[in-house]
Order: C-alpha cells, then sequence, then structure tokens
C-alpha cells in the first residue's frame, strides 16, 4: 500500500542517490564522533580522522553530480529521496559501528599483544568449555 506511492524510475538515479547518502552519512557520523569524542562510533582520531570525514562526504557529492545524468530529468520525488535517505542511515549506522569495533581490536593488538592473547584464550575457555585452548 504504501510502498505503491513510491516510483524510483527507471534509471540508475535512485541507485547514485543511496550511494550518495550511504558516503555522506559514514562521513558525517565520523565526523560526529570525532566531534564528540565517540569510541564506539570513531575509525580513526585526529587530524586523519577529521580528513577521512571531509574527504567522504566530498567525494561523495562529487561522484554523485558527476556520474548521474538523469540529475535534471524529473525523477525521484521527496518519498523516495526519503526512503533511499533511510535506508542509507539504517545500513550506515551499524557498518560504522563495525569498523569502529575492528578498528579498536586492531589498535588494542597492536599496543597489548600479551592482553589480547589472554583475553583470547579466556573467551575461548568460556565458549567452549571441554575443548583444548588454541595456540595463539
Amino acid at each position: 500500500m504504501l510502498l505503491d506511492l513510491l516510483h524510483f524510475g527507471e534509471g540508475t538515479q535512485a541507485i547514485h542517490y543511496f550511494v550518495l547518502c550511504f558516503f555522506a552519512l559514514l562521513g558525517t557520523l565520523q565526523f560526529v564522533a570525532l566531534r564528540y569524542r565517540r569510541r564506539d562510533l570513531m575509525w580513526l582520531e585526529g587530524r586523519i580522522g577529521i580528513a577521512l570525514s571531509i574527504s567522504l562526504i566530498l567525494a561523495s557529492f562529487i561522484w554523485f553530480f558527476i556520474t548521474d545524468q538523469e540529475i535534471f530529468i524529473p525523477g525521484l520525488a521527496g518519498g523516495e529521496l526519503f526512503t533511499i535517505f533511510f535506508l542509507a542511515f539504517l545500513l550506515a549506522v551499524p557498518i560504522t559501528r563495525a569498523l569502529a569495533f575492528v578498528a579498536c581490536q586492531i589498535v588494542a593488538w597492536q599496543h597489548h599483544p600479551q592482553a589480547m592473547r589472554h583475553l583470547l584464550r579466556r573467551r575461548w575457555a568460556t565458549a567452549h568449555p571441554k575443548e583444548k585452548e588454541p595456540i595463539v
């Protein structure tokens, strides 16, 4: 019913707009994470993280306006734009959190390898109580 009102067209404009929203949201989330020191969302710290966030936002807009040939042809309307933006947001937040978790684990492994090995052994022991510990 509600989705019958949405017409995404026959071209690639909807896909291009999704890519624009997704990467611009990734950059925005990184910038906000750096500004408010949210380690659960932060990939990189300091000026490198700010440069990454600004470059993600700028690159997504530049890519969109260079590649989208249907920009001035009537196509997507408000409902379609909102739906695509909302789907990109729903995908960008968990991906940001997952990449931040991986980045945190890499940094922890580099700075404290013995502690990470001990943590892995403890996790293995609780997950597999009757099996031998793996060699880490």
